[in-house]
């Protein structure tokens, strides 16, 4: 698998899921004929170490499959990350849960925070609780959910932990009905006495302290065991936030010619004022693409390296710079609207599902941005950074 294959492939993804954009923003999710779709393609194995049939690729062919398909629409690009970007933290399972995953070649979802309930038994534990935002989980095979878990042989107490469990033994509750990226069908989900065996428990502080998998037997030459788990973890929303961005700026410097005002009785693009508007933005879209490629600049570096565990600093600066491009994005599409005015906030419209669905991006907790300048702010000067990121 190349680069531009791989690339090409996620731009006829797009091409697909640009078909049924309407009817995703209706009923809450992509279908599962785009699901199809997207696992002929086998984005599913872009990061996926290649012992167990995956591709191995690393951070700017991810950045970029995820970029090419929010130009077509940010809840498309969500789901095509999700779906690549799960099976990075099933390669630090014991190797009897990679094999048991990966063998089944069906999709992972997971939501991370661990407010799930575990009893320990024989050979595993049995998970309990509800969990919201499991995007793509319709989608999906197997979803890891967070709970705080004791892990046999690990100091330390209780750490939060991936349970992984199969999709078809939780509960989905059919809810999701947000303002933006509602095209990513995230929908709560509930466990009830659910079993797990323990080589399905990642233990998510080991992992990050160590950089290494449970279990060992791992290949060192693949890119997600060379570079901080979460920095690389989160790459892939700054890709959204990018390509959904050069969409924008198109769009709005073609309607920005197109339009007339009749008010003055110009074409829009004559005047001098609007000239200045899009300069601005085409400028401000250049530079929430600079520091993109400055993040996958730094994930390179790192996996050339060959350094998996880094600083409080070098670790927490990645979600800064993330934080910042998320939110310089959203204002930049509803500067956008501002700049067009009515006619670009019919329900539907390209600049109107753009500016919600960043507005979401932006107040994801992965790119909070108070929190994440705050977390790199403290571990600048020796203290700890983001407790979660």
């Amino acid at each position: 698998m190349t680069h531009e294959e791989m690339v090409a492939r996620a731009e006829y993804i797009g091409q697909q899921a640009d078909l049924e954009i309407a009817e995703a923003e209706l009923k809450g999710g992509f279908s599962l004929k785009l699901r199809e779709v997207v696992h002929t393609a086998q984005i599913h194995k872009l990061l996926r170490p290649k012992r167990y049939g995956g591709f191995g690729m690393g951070a700017r062919t991810f950045s970029e499959v995820v970029r090419v398909v929010a130009q077509r629409n940010a809840s498309a690009a969500w789901l095509v990350y999700f779906t690549a970007l799960h099976e990075q933290w099933v390669a630090f399972l014991d190797p009897k849960g990679r094999q048991e995953i990966y063998d089944s070649d069906g999709f992972t979802a997971d939501i991370f925070f661990p407010i799930g309930k575990v009893d320990y038994v024989d050979g595993g534990v049995k998970l309990s609780g509800q969990w919201n935002w499991g995007s793509g989980v319709k989608w999906d095979d197997w979803i890891g959910l967070g709970a705080l878990v004791e892990v046999p042989g690990m100091a330390g107490g209780p750490q939060p932990c991936l349970v992984t469990a199969n999709t078809r033994e939780i509960e989905i509750v059919g809810e999701w009905n947000p303002f933006g990226l509602r095209g990513t069908g995230s929908h709560t989900v509930r466990a009830d006495q659910v079993f797990v065996p323990w080589h399905r428990v990642l233990p998510l502080a080991h992992i990050k302290a160590t950089g290494r998998p449970i279990g060992g037997d791992w290949d060192d030459t693949t890119p997600i065991y060379r570079i901080p788990f979460m920095p690389m973890f989160c790459v892939g929303f700054g890709a959204i936030a990018v390509g959904v961005t050069q969409r924008v700026v198109a769009e709005v410097k073609q309607r920005v010619r197109d339009r007339q005002r009749v008010l003055y009785g110009v074409k829009e693009w004559e005047s001098p004022i609007a000239q200045r508007n899009v300069a601005e933005m085409l400028v401000k879209a250049d530079t929430i693409e600079a520091l993109q490629e400055r993040y996958v600049q730094q994930l390179e570096a790192w996996d050339a390296a060959n350094t998996p565990v880094v600083d409080e600093a070098a670790r927490n600066r990645p979600n800064a710079w993330r934080s910042l491009i998320c939110k310089e994005a959203s204002a930049l599409a509803f500067r956008g609207i501002e700049l067009l005015g009515g006619a670009a906030t019919t329900r539907g419209d390209v600049l109107e599902i753009a500016a919600r669905d960043l507005l979401m991006l932006s107040i994801h907790v992965g790119q909070l941005y108070d929190d994440n300048m705050l977390a790199y702010g403290r571990a600048e000067y020796g203290l700890g950074g983001h407790p979660l990121l």
